[in-house]
């Protein structure tokens, strides 16, 4: 009956829920419409999605995407999903109004996403009502693994890490600064290679060192972004994503600094999307 799905621009994550409330879960590829073909959206529904699902059984389809937030892109992935699922009402949104409601449902909140990048928005429980402009990793992504990733690889090459660390560094990742800045600049996804790095601070978060780099990048997050929503201060902040879920006791201290309160924290927001199409009946199942 519905179909539910959270996809980033590498990897799609779905799951069918029955009429007798069994669940299917299955993996794709991304299917952000900036850096995917028509094409390569269709074979992947295809060769991935329609090989473990009947479409004849979708009724809804919820799609929540990144790049979607555009009516352009989302219209491009609604003429797509239409020729499978016929019998579907079906509904694209953005990526961060998915975690709005995966994270607050119809309640009014601060919602953050703290993953590979970071974006944030105030929620009034149905709608996103003001929204900072995350600009990607080249600009902003403060607070995230790109973020976290950047200072600490930065940090390394520069000889500023503290030798027991620099030590377990170079044993986690081998190579010289020729070796990373060739990764780095000539690359593919270079913010997935600078987000990688992200996962030696957080390993070592107990450390006074890697607790201070993470603290620093969020103290960014919070001046860069929550600061500048409207009344910020009267909102709890949920949260989002591996590396805020992952760090969240560091995110409470710094929380606490501004005076603001934290609710929620999820590492994916999937079955909570899930929840909240059954429990929300205009948004979820009949």
């Amino acid at each position: 009956m519905l179909l539910v799905c959270d996809s980033g621009s590498t990897k799609a994550d779905w799951c069918f829920i029955s009429s007798s409330r069994e669940r299917i879960y299955v993996s794709s590829s991304g299917m952000n419409p900036y850096n995917t073909t028509s094409q390569a959206i269709s074979q992947e529904v295809e060769s991935t999605l329609l090989t473990k699902i009947c479409a004849n059984d979708v009724k809804e389809l919820k799609f929540y995407g990144a790049g979607c937030s555009s009516e352009e892109k989302k219209k491009e992935l609604k003429d797509i999903f239409s020729q499978y699922f016929t019998n579907a009402s079906i509904e694209i949104e953005h990526d961060l109004l998915g975690a709005a409601r995966a994270l607050c449902n119809n309640e009014k909140g601060l919602c953050a996403i703290l993953g590979t990048g970071s974006n944030s928005c105030l929620y009034d429980g149905k709608d996103i009502i003001e929204n900072v402009p995350s600009l990607g990793y080249v600009l902003c992504d403060e607070g995230a693994g790109t973020h976290i990733g950047k200072m600490i690889l930065r940090n390394y090459l520069r000889g500023l890490l503290p030798k027991d660390l620099a030590k377990d560094f170079a044993l986690l990742y081998p190579g010289n600064e020729t070796d990373f800045l060739n990764k780095l600049y000539k690359g593919n996804v270079p913010n997935y290679y600078l987000a990688s790095f992200a996962k030696f601070p957080i390993q070592n978060k107990d450390n006074p060192y890697c607790k201070k780099l993470i603290q620093e990048c969020f103290v960014s997050f919070f001046e860069n972004q929550i600061k500048l929503y409207s009344d910020y201060s009267k909102y709890t902040i949920n949260v989002v994503g591996s590396v805020g879920f992952l760090c969240r006791d560091i995110f409470n201290e710094v929380a606490e600094k501004y005076n603001l309160k934290t609710g929620k924290f999820i590492k994916a927001p999937l079955d909570d999307l899930i929840n909240f199409h059954f429990y929300f009946p205009k948004s979820g199942l009949n």
